[in-house]
């Protein structure tokens, strides 16, 4: 009788075993049907109006496995042209990354160069046309692709176009003496301090606007460069 229970157990226990064996032994195979067929064999980069060489062994070797999260944050620190970065998985071995770059928010001529820029003063390249936005003009030399521009009359002009309800109003914004700067709005000359933030300046300037339109017309200057605004007919 103790025989036959032996005998039993160990039929039982050969058969679990060799089930586990077979188990894992499908499972391996599985996976490395699994890893030969999604391995990347192909890394396409989509990256319109920009030159832009990917080291592609970050990417790893599977489709199936691809740290989307963690390569696109990379991306995005290592090239600060980039407003984003996607991916698109064309299975079964091809990789597509498509990289967008920061729109300009406005046009800077500088020394005879034109050179578009985003909305805090990175230098996206330079361009032939300014036509459609804000024309910035400031002397201040030449400006690398990438480089974010440190002028405090630049940066003061690009804060005061962001607080703006439409910036796209404004024509252009130029030095007007060592102190100041001047903005051109249809046919008002706006007068601006040249540096600090002037957020308040363009609410300010907004709620005079609005007023004047209300009566259907406008001024010539409105002077912004003190506390109290002045305004010439």
């Amino acid at each position: 009788m103790t025989s036959r229970l032996t005998n039993y157990s160990m039929k039982r226990t050969l058969r679990f075993v060799g089930s586990v064996i077979l188990l894992l032994g499908g499972t391996f195979f599985m996976a490395m049907v699994l890893v030969r067929a999604f391995t990347i064999r192909d890394i396409i980069v989509d990256a319109p109006g920009m030159t832009i060489e990917l080291d592609k062994q970050k990417f790893g070797k599977n489709l199936l496995f691809l740290p989307t999260e963690n390569l696109r944050k990379e991306l995005l620190s290592a090239y600060p042209l980039l407003s984003d970065v996607t991916f698109e998985r064309k299975f079964p071995g091809t990789l597509m990354v498509h990289l967008t770059k920061r729109s300009a928010y406005v046009f800077l001529q500088s020394n005879g160069n034109n050179y578009e820029l985003d909305e805090r003063g990175l230098v996206l390249g330079s361009v032939d046309s300014t036509a459609g936005k804000t024309n910035l003009f400031f002397n201040i030399g030449i400006l690398p692709a990438g480089s974010t521009v440190a002028d405090g009359r630049v940066i003061a002009a690009l804060s005061f176009l962001r607080a703006m309800e439409n910036p796209s109003l404004i024509v252009r914004i130029e030095p007007r003496d060592s102190h100041s700067i001047q903005a051109k709005l249809g046919n008002t000359n706006i007068f601006l301090p040249q540096t600090g933030d002037l957020r308040a300046k363009a609410d300010t300037l907004q709620i005079i606007m609005e007023g004047f339109r209300m009566k259907g017309t406008l001024p010539t200057v409105i002077d912004l460069r003190f506390d109290k605004p002045v305004i010439t007919n």
